[in-house]
């Protein structure tokens, strides 16, 4: 698994195990499997021993797992099941701590993906972004809309109004560039059977510059991976902007009245790239 390429990332508990293999054919880049926030207390003893035996059966570097937080009376149980060589990395909760980053890299050579999702986290964003072992960032929209008393999510029937986490978000993707790290993954929508909303929120993330989606049902995983992919208007664009650059050798030049040069050409280029590995 490349986590750096992973764009539709898919939530399952760990306590319903008969959702795993269903989970794992939803065409979703990866599964994270959930021993956190979506498995009670006294469920999460059971649910680790579980997948532990799911785990043995399946191919190295497989899934992802979510585990429990640093200092939780469960946090060790976690760590030792991610030694599994089907676990491709570790999907860390409330990640507000680069100290207890560094010392989860002691204790596994996986991959952490830190969950940022609080106001302590986006003040050490940049300490938590340089510690070892971390390979990507997630945000934790609906914890920072809790941690900050946000109003947020509205109630059933009102619009979203996302614009609250414009500065957020560009933080991620801006820390995320800083320290070489893979464009981070964009938080859950929660309207499950909603493409045209998930199509919308994913768009806007990636007009951001986040490059993937955390989802939380398999009817969302197709709708997902069409938004994430270029348009045919993208498509269009990119190869009358390739075609003029091959016209003019490269040189600065107008396209339909707009200007284009050395930047606007590597975006068309970038969209083509991304075109031709989707249809690989």
């Amino acid at each position: 698994m490349d986590i750096n390429a992973l764009q539709t990332l898919l939530f399952v508990p760990a306590n319903r195990p008969e959702r795993f293999n269903k989970a794992l054919a939803s065409g979703a880049d990866a599964i994270i499997i959930d021993l956190e926030d979506a498995v009670p207390a006294a469920e999460k003893d059971a649910a680790s021993s579980t997948l532990s035996t799911w785990l043995d059966s399946q191919p190295a570097n497989s899934v992802l797992i979510r585990i429990n937080a640093t200092g939780s009376p469960w946090f060790s149980q976690d760590t030792n099941l991610c030694r599994s060589a089907a676990v491709a990395g570790i999907v860390v909760p409330k990640a507000d701590d680069p100290v207890a980053l560094k010392e989860l890299a002691h204790i596994t050579e996986k991959p952490l993906l830190p969950f940022i999702e609080s106001a302590l986290a986006f003040t050490r964003l940049n300490e938590i972004a340089a510690a070892p072992g971390v390979s990507r960032l997630l945000f934790g929209k609906l914890d920072l809309a809790l941690d900050l008393g946000m109003d947020y999510p509205p109630p059933a029937g009102e619009p979203l109004d996302e614009s609250a986490f414009l500065y957020t978000r560009s933080q991620l993707v801006m820390c995320s560039r800083v320290h070489g790290l893979a464009a981070p993954i964009d938080a859950i929508y929660t309207a499950i059977h909603d493409p045209k909303g998930l199509t919308d929120y994913a768009r806007q993330g990636m007009r951001l510059g986040f490059s993937g989606l955390l989802l939380i049902h398999p009817a969302q995983v197709a709708p997902a991976q069409r938004a994430l992919a270029p348009t045919s208007a993208q498509i269009s664009w990119a190869r009358h902007i390739l075609a003029a650059e091959r016209r003019e050798n490269g040189a600065v030049v107008a396209v339909s009245g707009n200007m284009v040069d050395i930047p606007v050409m590597a975006r068309a280029k970038r969209i083509m790239e991304l075109a031709s590995a989707l249809h690989k």
